[in-house]
């Protein structure tokens, strides 16, 4: 599978097409472009007119907002990324956006984004997010739907989502409520030897209460102490 038309080009060899519907952010741009030392700029207002001029001339790079012109970064990218449009569908494309919200990241690299930078953006954040695609080593694969997509990325994005879903079933997910007024079962065991034992004495009570009343004692009334035994004289007389 081929890399994208970025990986190992050098600045001096680059040929980036910057959209933006705003004349001050393709100046910014094009002012951070001239100091790399990149070969070609070439500035679009909207993505209808950079499209015609990119199918004559695919670049290396492309830089685009996400709500340029009438045809919006989204339907760009569907549009790049499709197989018939090779070789522009190996263009690795950065999407510029003041709303990086997780909505617009994920249908951008759905979509085939490579990058998704938030404006305002400053010349180091732009020279290392292309350096990072001059070292990118991911291969272009061709997707379910006969459009290009970056190796890996589909895989990645199911697995943030099923972590996400986890997440949020995690936190609906509350414990069962005790009923109230029952005891743990440690407490309710503790409680049940404790009322075992409690009628085990009731019933050794009521037991000596009916013994003491056959032998004529009255309740709580001690026994009367055993008569010595008296041998009689004659036992203690010998014959002759």
């Amino acid at each position: 599978m081929p890399h994208h038309a970025t990986y190992a080009v050098p600045n001096e060899q680059l040929d980036v097409v910057v959209i933006d519907d705003s004349r001050t952010m393709q100046g910014i741009i094009r002012s951070m472009l001239n100091a790399m030392k990149v070969r070609r700029i070439r500035l679009f207002d909207s993505t209808e007119t950079a499209l015609h001029a990119m199918l004559n001339e695919p670049p290396s790079l492309i830089i685009c907002e996400w709500k340029a012109g009438l045809v919006s970064g989204h339907q760009l990218l569907r549009m790049v990324r499709a197989r018939f449009m090779e070789p522009l569908c190996y263009v690795p494309v950065i999407i510029l956006t003041a709303t990086p919200t997780r909505a617009i990241i994920d249908k951008a690299m759905a979509a085939g984004a490579n990058l998704i930078v938030v404006k305002p953006i400053s010349p180091a954040v732009l020279q290392e997010r292309i350096g990072w695609l001059q070292r990118d080593q991911r291969e272009l694969v061709l997707g379910p739907r006969g459009a290009f997509e970056i190796e890996g990325v589909r895989e990645s994005m199911l697995a943030q989502k099923e972590r996400a879903a986890a997440v949020r079933k995690a936190a609906i997910t509350k414990p069962a409520a005790k009923p109230e007024g029952v005891a743990p079962p440690a407490a309710q065991e503790e409680a049940g030897n404790g009322s075992m034992a409690a009628d085990q004495w009731q019933a050794f009570l009521r037991t000596k209460e009916q013994l003491e009343r056959k032998a004529g004692l009255k309740p709580g009334e001690a026994a009367p102490a055993p008569k010595p035994s008296i041998k009689p004289a004659w036992t203690a007389l010998r014959r002759v």
